[in-house]
């Protein structure tokens, strides 16, 4: 009897010596799956977290990007806008110049146009300068020049600032004021708009 129960207490302490054993093992696999578990979402978050920089990152660089366009444009629209003051400035100026100063300019322009001594100007129904001396100075210049002078001031009108249109056959050139400070602005826009923000 007293070997049964050896044998009894044997067989009870080798089961709770495994189950031990067992639960350790256990123990053991539940930490480690525990601390693959904490890897992973350590992996994971530290991935989130880069991701979640880069994306911030590129948002403020679009953002950046999106504020100097807008402000970009609107320095532009500023700089238009004080050209286009400048341009309606100088066209005042233009409007205003003397009586003499004002014929000399069109003389020349008309000279230019009419090299054959021949044609027609149109003038606007205010314009009150241009007139038959005008013309027959303009005439005695041409016949020293080229031998002809046959320029006359046509009975239509057109509507501009001052100046006037040369007219001969299909050929008709605009020599208005308008026409005139367009063609000097073309030409040294680049060199106004430089004089206009020479602090940049």
């Amino acid at each position: 009897m007293a070997d049964a129960q050896k044998l009894i207490d044997k067989i009870l302490n080798d089961a709770k010596l495994d189950a031990k054993k067992h639960r350790q093992e256990t123990e053991r696999k539940k930490q480690e799956l525990r601390d693959k578990t904490h890897r992973a979402v350590d992996k994971r978050v530290a991935e989130i977290e880069r991701a979640a920089d880069e994306a911030i990152l590129e948002n403020n660089k679009r953002i950046k990007a999106v504020y100097d366009l807008e402000h970009r444009k609107q320095i532009l629209a500023a700089k238009q806008e004080v050209m286009a003051r400048a341009k309606s400035l100088a066209m005042q100026k233009l409007c205003s110049l003397n009586k003499d100063d004002y014929l000399s300019l069109l003389k020349r322009r008309l000279l230019e146009c009419a090299a054959n001594g021949e044609g027609g100007i149109i003038v606007s129904g205010s314009e009150t300068s241009i007139d038959s001396k005008f013309i027959n100075d303009i005439n005695g210049a041409l016949v020293k020049r080229s031998g002809k002078g046959n320029i006359s001031l046509l009975p239509e009108k057109h509507e501009m600032s001052g100046g006037f249109l040369y007219v001969n056959g299909g050929l008709e050139v605009d020599v208005s004021l308008e026409a005139l400070l367009d063609e000097i602005w073309q030409k040294r826009e680049t060199e106004i708009a430089a004089a206009l923000f020479e602090e940049e």
